[in-house]
């Protein structure tokens, strides 16, 4: 089992590609100030999931190929989506420049839309507040804004607040006065919370829509004994998944999608046909070291969504978005196991009022279901 870690960990270290994009368009946008202008650049990413509706939206003739034209018009949607206001009144967003990356980049989820607006702060005054509103695909989206710290010492921010999916951001900022550094404390702490309610929603989220995730959880449940063993998979499991989750945030540990998608999968199939041939081993040491090997790899697949979004934030508040998605991916676990293992038990205690042998066998059918959605989900990750 060692020399078997070891291979791994050496695996996981030396390859370079990330894995796991969520089935949403990532947005971050990434502010900065000067005494008379503000600098936007907005980075859009679509996952593998939505990469073929966003390259539709550009590729308007269908030719595989972005044109001037395409790329102008689709500027022109984002523009129509996307809002600054400077103290009260709508500032005019001008285009500096545009980047697109071609359309295999982004149907591999490795390609994005790079763009750099700037806005003339022309209200006179000390003190000015910012409004940015971004609603572009906004039923697919995840939106991340952050403002970098100003090179000119005279400009202050004191706060900044977010709406829960970040798609309204407000700025509140002086020009002048004491330097940046005596407000830190103030402004980080805002952040703070701000990144881990968002993220923590983004955590729910990714559960409960990562059907393989989900189904590696029903298999896990099916094959859990009492309350207690149930406990002490999920806590394997979820240290595991946290180690690598962590790791892989902070670059210190990659692997490609094309060897973590067919784990994952491969996961659900081995627990799945572990509960039906050999139920002993669905519990004790054994489910123990399957769930902690396999929740590697699971958090591997976390670390995808949060990757893209992260790469203009501090490290100091990398940590706490990476805190508030730990915790949302932990009560969308709890979300499916708790209900799921709340049924098991009662369809276990059903079966001792039955003569037939086919209510004890129906967990065992179940893990039959779930063994062949696996199969399915390992054939599409091979071939992607």
């Amino acid at each position: 089992m060692k020399k078997y870690a070891l291979a791994f960990f050496c695996l996981l270290l030396s390859t370079t590609a990330f894995a796991h994009r969520l089935n949403e368009y990532l947005q971050a946008t990434t502010i900065s100030l000067t005494s008379d202008k503000v600098f936007l650049e907005l980075r859009l990413t679509p996952g593998t999931d939505v990469a073929a509706r966003i390259i539709k939206a550009i590729d308007l003739n269908g030719d595989q190929q972005f044109s001037e034209g395409e790329k102008r018009a689709y500027l022109n949607k984002l523009n129509r989506d996307v809002s600054l206001a400077m103290d009260g009144h709508t500032a005019w967003l001008k285009l500096v420049s545009s980047t697109f990356s071609n359309v295999e980049d982004l149907k591999e989820g490795i390609g994005d839309v790079i763009i750099d607006y700037e806005a003339d702060i022309t209200t006179p005054g000390f003190a000015h507040q910012l409004i940015f509103k971004n609603q572009h695909y906004s039923s697919i989206a995840v939106y991340m804004v952050n403002t970098l710290l100003p090179v000119d010492t005279a400009i202050q921010v004191n706060s900044q607040t977010r709406s829960n999916d970040q798609s309204v951001y407000q700025l509140d900022f002086t020009n002048g006065g004491k330097p940046f550094t005596l407000v830190t404390e103030q402004l980080s702490t805002s952040d703070q919370w701000a990144a881990v309610k968002t993220y923590f929603v983004h955590g729910i989220k990714h559960i409960l829509t990562g059907y393989d995730h989900l189904l590696f959880l029903c298999a896990l449940v099916l094959g859990a004994a009492s309350l207690w063993d149930l406990i002490k998979i999920v806590t394997a499991f979820t240290i595991a998944h946290s180690i690598t989750l962590t790791l892989a945030t902070f670059g210190l540990a990659h692997l490609p999608e094309r060897i973590v998608e067919p784990v994952i999968a491969a996961s659900i199939v081995f627990v799945a046909v572990q509960n039906i041939r050999w139920p002993k081993q669905s519990n004790g040491n054994s489910r123990l070291a399957v769930a902690f090997f396999f929740g590697l790899f699971h958090g591997l697949g976390f670390a995808g969504g949060l990757l893209e979004l992260m790469h203009a934030m501090p490290v100091t508040m990398i940590w706490f978005a990476l805190l508030g998605f730990s915790l949302g991916v932990e009560a969308g676990n709890q979300l499916v196991l708790l209900p799921l293992y709340g049924l098991t038990q009662l369809l276990r205690n059903k079966t001792h009022n039955r003569k037939t042998s086919a209510w004890t066998k129906i967990p065992k059918y179940v893990s039959c279901a779930v063994a062949v959605a696996g199969i399915y989900y390992f054939f599409v990750a091979l071939s992607n």
